[in-house]
């Protein structure tokens, strides 16, 4: 009976409405659009908060990308999830508590002079311990794109409308055109093609995902056994000496860590610091070096 009342919605209008997209970023930080977040305030004080999976796009994701959102059981795939006058914990494990000690400093570096944690949420590039999620706020109205480079792809949202003069100019690096065709095509854009003067509309490209999907491991594959030749050649040559694993300052290494567990630096700052990528400062912090 209490899962029931946590997860039935409200009837009637909200008030207040704001909105997110929950995105994916894989270890080259592409990121892949997976759902929609709306956090909803009543006029008799209760709220909601409401999860609406983009299943189109979700399907052709790899599991080593996407596996699900923590804390809903995507098996049974609902059009929507609700949690009901309680805080989900997608959104409890990347946010402030408002008995923080430091709850105020850090959302008046945001610009809020009050709490609330999903405002808070839409306004940081903050990420949740060593997970792969992002939530940004939803564009009040579609965007066009014109001629855009792929390095624009992660900006793009649901309903967004993008003008090419060809489909493979999304991408200036022949290596790497499938994938950003498959990011593209997963955005859930309109794409508009200048020279063939045709429209491709979110369901078409939902159809050539599949597709994409594995072009991309294909090529990957092949680019992992071309490596790999390369590699026992250099060894057999003598030449390999393997990757060089980073040297660290332990002090400064442990130190930085502390400032960061208590909140004292960012994320972003604590990497300028050590001068490492992300995946490396989380996987340093499980060994402790």
């Amino acid at each position: 009976m209490r899962t029931t009342e946590y997860t039935t919605a409200l009837q009637g209008t909200p008030y207040f409405r704001s909105v997110g997209i929950i995105k994916v970023a894989d270890k080259k930080d592409n990121q892949y659009n997976v759902a929609e977040i709306a956090f909803e305030r009543f006029d008799d004080q209760n709220y909601q908060y409401v999860f609406s999976p983009y299943w189109g796009q979700i399907e052709t994701l790899p599991s080593n990308i996407f596996s699900g959102i923590p804390g809903i059981d995507m098996d049974i795939q609902k059009e929507h999830y609700y949690r009901v006058n309680m805080t989900p914990s997608f959104i409890s494990k990347r946010t402030p508590s408002q008995s923080r000690e430091d709850v105020w400093e850090l959302l008046k570096e945001v610009g809020l002079d009050y709490y609330d944690r999903f405002e808070w949420l839409l306004r940081t590039d903050m990420r949740c311990g060593d997970d792969n999620f992002i939530v940004v706020r939803k564009h009040d109205k579609a965007v066009t794109y014109e001629e855009p480079s792929a390095e624009k792809i992660n900006l793009f949202q649901p309903g967004d409308r993008v003008v090419l003069n060809q489909l493979c100019d999304i991408s200036t690096n022949r290596n790497d055109l499938s994938e950003s065709m498959f990011r593209l095509f997963q955005s859930g854009v309109t794409i508009f093609v200048k020279e063939d003067n045709m429209v491709l509309t979110v369901e078409e490209c939902r159809r050539n995902l599949y597709s994409l999907g594995r072009m991309m491991e294909y090529e990957k594959a092949f680019q992992t056994l071309r490596q790999k030749a390369g590699i026992e050649k250099a060894k057999a040559e003598g030449k390999y000496k393997g990757r060089k694993r980073i040297s660290l300052d332990p002090l400064l290494f442990k130190e930085t860590v502390n400032q960061f567990q208590e909140g004292l630096i960012t994320e972003e700052e604590a990497l300028k610091i050590l001068q490492l990528s992300r995946s490396t400062f989380y996987r340093r912090m499980r060994e402790k070096i």
